[in-house]
């Protein structure tokens, strides 16, 4: 700046961008209003030195608001700013100020945002004195790995996706990178970082399948989109933006996302398995996701259920432990094909768990969680299809709701009936059970049924998850529990199902299915350094 913008730029709205009211429809600058620097020189000491092209340098000091002087200074052509003391001059907001640790990190977590956001651009960061960061100008990924940490390389995945007015671009993370907290998720709208509930969950609801509770990956998503459809006069902070078509964005998003997590050996890739896995589960990397179908089943039953004549059901049906089993030994007596397994052996732990040699290392599943993946994603077919078969009770099952949950229950008896559930009404606010799915265990009836609905009272749920919730419930109460011994033939028809799944690595209610040790991981632990 020469000396006269330097004299006029800490007057409030001097350096505002707006010249018309038409303006604040199409705000393109990350500021506008001309607030900041008044802002900020009103309740601390700022000492600017500034240049024009000409080298015609200057300085100044302003105090609480106040200029206290402007003079000639050399420097070469740039603008430098430095704020002190903040505060000073309003120390009932200057007690509130945390520890200096706790109000570094804040201002670092600011200047983090403007690096991501900007990785053309270089960056010096300073604190106490030492040089903490020095970054050049570099691509997005270099960027993020220079701020983010070494360990985030090779573990981003790129995104690129255009549709119609829409361009979305940037990185996600895959699951090394997922942590147990906030903090690591990154928006920016037309360069501007932004914080939006919405457009958050269009992200993570691309990871629903693959995250566990309490779980949050990292992401970078950076969006462009004309101006004209969006608002960012909201608040003075310019966080918040509202969006003439914000479930429009939120799709474009999502499906952005969901391209890439559609390579689950990208999103997950510790858990690398042999080839000769690959070939059952139909889960290489070389595989096309966007046309990728199981693979073809390793045996056939001698009987197809109606209801598994679509070309989209798995090997076999396991029902009770008990079904289960039995079919095994039919297989393993009658000599079909060879069931397709991951590694040569396999150990049961404790009759909870089932362990197994991948190519990286070791797989542990959790075999409750594995068989209720596997009847979920049963369970939700046979809701859209033709339903599963229903088991008469020899004692047919009374249950009595409350006036306020009975009100609600007709709503839900046509997705209990798909899974095997056949009910009618008997008497004021109940009704008797008299036949249910032929893989849930005795007795479970009623749980099932109570705890579907008091969740579908609780929420508004849309159909999907409906289906979602009952196929869930339904599934965890038939499932096999610790506790149940299983042969190796078992195991094998189990983790083979389970691979043929959808979402092989997490269960309906977000608990993870598979732990994987890999190599270098066991190496540690035995500190080998070789």
């Amino acid at each position: 700046m020469n000396s006269r913008e330097l004299e006029i730029s800490f007057q409030r709205h001097a350096t505002s961008k707006i010249k018309s009211i038409d303006d604040l429809l199409k705000v393109t600058s990350m500021g506008f209003r001309g607030e900041a620097l008044p802002s900020i020189a009103s309740i601390s000491e700022v000492f600017i030195r500034t240049a024009n092209n000409n080298l015609q340098g200057n300085e100044s000091k302003i105090s609480g608001g106040e200029v206290q002087f402007t003079r000639p200074a050399p420097r070469p052509q740039g603008t430098t700013f430095q704020v002190r003391d903040i505060f000073y001059n309003v120390p009932a907001r200057k007690k509130f100020l945390k520890k200096k640790e706790v109000e570094a990190r804040h201002i670092y977590q600011m200047v983090r945002k403007y690096m991501l956001g900007y990785p053309e651009i270089g960056f010096t960061y300073n604190q106490n004195g030492e040089e903490k960061k020095r970054l050049t100008s570099e691509s997005l990924e270099e960027r993020i790995i220079s701020v983010m940490g070494k360990s985030y390389k090779n573990n981003v995945l790129p995104i690129r996706y255009t549709k119609g007015r829409y361009n979305v671009s940037g990185f996600v993370g895959n699951l090394n990178l997922v942590k147990k907290r906030r903090g690591e998720q990154f928006i920016f709208l037309n360069g501007r970082a932004i914080q939006d509930k919405l457009l958050n969950s269009a992200v993570m609801s691309s990871y629903k399948t693959v995250l566990a509770r309490g779980e949050f990956p990292f992401f970078l998503v950076n969006i462009e989109m004309p101006q004209d459809g969006i608002d960012v006069n909201v608040h003075p902070a310019k966080l918040e933006v509202r969006f003439q078509d914000e479930w429009r964005v939120y799709h474009v998003i999502k499906a952005a996302v969901s391209l890439v997590m559609k390579d689950i050996l990208s999103v997950i890739p510790d858990l690398q398995f042999s080839s000769n896995f690959n070939k059952y589960a139909g889960r290489s990397k070389e595989t096309d996701w966007l046309k990728f179908k199981p693979a073809e089943p390793s045996f056939i039953p001698d009987e197809v259920p109606p209801h598994q004549k679509d070309g989209n059901d798995f090997d076999i049906a396991p029902g009770t432990q008990q079904n289960f089993i039995e079919r095994v030994n039919q297989i393993s007596a009658s000599g079909e094909k060879e069931l397709p397994i991951v590694g040569e052996t396999f150990w049961q732990i404790h009759n909870k768990y089932i362990l197994t040699e991948i190519k990286g290392g070791l797989i542990i599943i959790d075999q409750h969680v594995a068989h209720e993946r596997v009847l979920f994603e049963k369970a939700v077919l046979a809701m859209s299809g033709k339903g599963f078969s229903s088991q008469a009770l020899l004692f047919p099952v009374t249950i009595k709701f409350q006036p306020e949950e009975y009100a609600r229950f007709p709503e839900i008896v046509s997705y209990l009936e798909k899974i095997g559930f056949q009910m009618r009404e008997f008497g004021e606010n109940t009704i008797i059970v008299e036949g249910v799915p032929s893989d849930i265990s005795q007795g479970v009836e009623e749980k099932v049924i109570r705890e579907v609905l008091e969740f579908y009272c609780e929420h508004e749920y849309m159909k999907s998850e409906v289906l979602d919730l009952i196929a869930a419930t339904y599934s965890c109460k038939a499932a096999i529990k610790a506790g149940d011994s299983l042969n190796p033939p078992e195991m094998k028809v189990l983790i083979d199902q389970l691979f043929h799944t959808e979402h092989p690595y997490y269960c309906p209610h977000g608990r993870p299915i598979i732990v994987n040790l890999g190599i270098e991981e066991l190496d540690k632990r035995f500190e080998r350094s070789w």
